[in-house]
């Protein structure tokens, strides 16, 4: 699974919001739940050190033996368990955080871990269709096969194939249903609360945050 989760990402993820939005300072980054590295490789090219983190041990041999770096340090680990006590000018997660479950706790470790100045860059999924059967459509469908025909007109036939095949898997189609996901003002609520001040830009079906700690 983590070998097709990864020929996935290659295909899809962008990290633009991200280095968008990076700090004047970069000495340090962490990236939280770094997956496969990809995200983690991109801020390894503009800061002295980077540590990233994940709490799977396949995801991490992959980043190592294809995103290695010298300035880059992969560690295993769970974010809900987490604890800091090096400083950081950037911390960076993508798609992690509808997954952990004590969102405060985090947050708090975090905030305490930027350098005065520091930011703090979430992208996480929001479920714009509260009430769309998601379970349903996902327990026989997945987004397959309402995604094919974009998927070849933005990546190509062969891209496009991959990530059919893998959307219409039953690891990915079981994990779809288990999901939980905050609606756009649930997670508006949530995270203004918890990050005062922070900017929310709409992100297609997730939402980008970024918080900056006071100087």
């Amino acid at each position: 699974m983590a070998e097709r989760y990864e020929s996935v990402t290659v295909v899809e993820r962008r990290h633009d919001f991200f280095l968008d939005h990076l700090p004047k300072h970069r000495r340090r980054a962490l990236d939280l739940g770094c997956g496969s590295g990809l995200l983690a490789l991109e801020l390894a090219k503009r800061f002295e050190a980077v540590v990233a983190l994940d709490i799977s041990e396949p995801m991490l041999v992959i980043a190592r033996r294809k995103r290695a770096a010298a300035n880059l340090d992969y560690r295993l680990g769970d974010a809900d368990e987490l604890e800091l006590k090096e400083k950081f000018d950037l911390i960076v997660s993508h798609t992690t955080f509808h997954h952990l479950k004590n969102i405060p706790r985090v947050l708090a470790t975090l905030q305490a871990a930027l350098e005065p100045g520091g930011r703090l860059i979430i992208v996480d999924l929001v479920d714009r269709w509260r009430f769309f059967p998601r379970k349903l459509v996902a327990a026989h469908f997945g987004t397959a096969c309402a995604r094919l025909a974009p998927d070849v007109f933005r990546y190509g036939l062969s891209s496009a194939g991959l990530l059919f095949r893998f959307r219409k898997s039953r690891a990915w189609l079981d994990h779809l249903v288990t999901d939980r996901y905050l609606t756009t003002v649930e997670f508006a609520e949530v995270y203004g609360r918890l990050l005062p001040g922070a900017t929310f830009i709409p992100l297609k079906h997730f939402m980008g945050v970024v918080w900056q700690r006071p100087d």
